[in-house]
């Protein structure tokens, strides 16, 4: 069974994936609610010390990435949202989640290059890979067939 703090997740992150691919942006009145909701969760099923864990190593990572790539790529609402599977999923299945996001994207971009649908120059939201990531993350953790 999923912990409802990774239900949240999931659902945050789906949301996510749909403003992000329309606008570009993930917005903070998307994050910001599911993180608490995510958090309070997770305290009320005993699990807040790897929600905290989660959003340090998972949020950070991606906060890391931001940083070197001085938010090139990559934008604070992909970290929020990173943050979010973080509380949701813990540290390991929310790097998992990461893991995924970024093959996923990676194939896809590498799609869109080797047909000319796109240039090296050209944005590709990260958002609904996040989500993609998320909900495999979600199938492992909840035992079904990724």
């Amino acid at each position: 069974m999923i912990a409802p703090a990774a239900v949240a997740s999931v659902c945050a992150s789906l949301i996510a994936a749909h403003f992000d691919a329309r606008t570009g942006r993930i917005p903070d009145r998307v994050t910001r609610p599911a993180s608490a909701i995510a958090l309070a969760a997770a305290a009320a099923t005993g699990l807040v010390s790897a929600a905290i864990l989660g959003a340090v190593t998972v949020g950070g990572s991606l906060l890391l990435l931001y940083a070197i790539t001085r938010g090139r790529g990559l934008g604070l609402g992909d970290v929020k949202l990173a943050t979010v599977i973080g509380i949701g999923f813990g540290p390991t299945a929310g790097l998992a989640a990461l893991g995924v996001a970024f093959v996923a994207g990676a194939i896809y971009a590498s799609w869109l290059l080797a047909t000319k649908r796109a240039d090296r120059r050209d944005a590709l939201p990260f958002g609904p890979f996040l989500a993609a990531g998320t909900v495999v993350a979600a199938l492992i953790v909840s035992g079904l067939p990724a």
